[in-house]
């Protein structure tokens, strides 16, 4: 694999071994103060590598450390989400601000496959409008926020037919009432990405709008119009950050 259990085996059969490894993940944070205990740990050390997840990434503040690395730093640029390539640029923004916050100078090292991409050369060259122009050009010729509004509407239950048809019913009850205005698109219904959480099927539509629709209004009455869902949740996400 390559999650972080397995960096850490490479980094301790690398490393000398008098270089302290610590893991900061989910598996080693579940009981109460770990998360502290930690950065103590790495704080006291001598010499030591902080190995971990996205949650080491913001608001660590350690003068002594100089050399930040990302392993497939790429990854979330992968994603069926059209912030994907923001989140990644602002990960990287906020992980390369770890090293050199002392009086030493840091050094960065990204790995990635698509070092030509705008979020990594723009994080590469220090230079932020690098990647908002080839965003914002690429966000207005797909027509997303912010050229528009757009909602999520994530339905689920038990029932992998009963979820099917609400979905189903609520994109047709959109097109119905948008018809063919200009600005509105109806992209769905598909499954989620995290298609089934546990015992729960989930699928999803969403919806553009204009910048100054009422799309709550808008939704809300197709929803209402579904009549009463039993075993069936429905929630609806105006602007949404998370497409998930």
């Amino acid at each position: 694999g390559v999650g972080t259990q397995r960096v850490e085996d490479e980094l301790a059969m690398l490393l000398p071994g008098d270089v302290e490894v610590i893991r900061m993940d989910a598996d080693t944070t579940r009981a109460k103060g770990s998360h502290q205990r930690l950065l103590e740990r790495f704080d006291a050390a001598e010499c030591a590598v902080l190995v971990g997840t996205q949650m080491i990434a913001k608001g660590l503040d350690f003068p002594e450390v100089t050399l930040v690395g990302v392993v497939n730093a790429d990854t979330m640029l992968k994603l069926p989400d059209f912030r994907s390539a923001e989140r990644t640029y602002d990960l990287l923004e906020q992980v390369a601000g770890r090293a050199g916050r002392g009086e030493r100078p840091g050094e960065v090292i990204v790995q990635t496959y698509w070092a030509t991409h705008p979020a990594m050369r723009a994080v590469s060259a220090h230079d932020r409008s690098a990647f908002l122009d080839a965003e914002l050009a690429e966000r207005a010729e797909a027509g997303y926020p912010p050229f528009s509004r757009l909602a999520n509407v994530v339905a689920g239950g038990r029932a992998e037919k009963d979820v099917r048809s609400v979905t189903d019913g609520l994109a047709r009850a959109v097109r119905e009432r948008v018809g063919d205005a200009p600005g509105w698109e109806v992209l769905g219904p598909a499954d989620c990405v995290k298609a089934r959480v546990k015992d729960q099927v989930r699928r999803h539509v969403m919806v553009k709008a204009p910048v100054d629709a009422d799309l709550g209004a808008l939704l809300g009455a197709c929803v209402g119009s579904l009549g009463r869902l039993r075993g069936i949740n429905i929630a609806v996400d105006i602007d949404a950050y998370d497409m998930m």
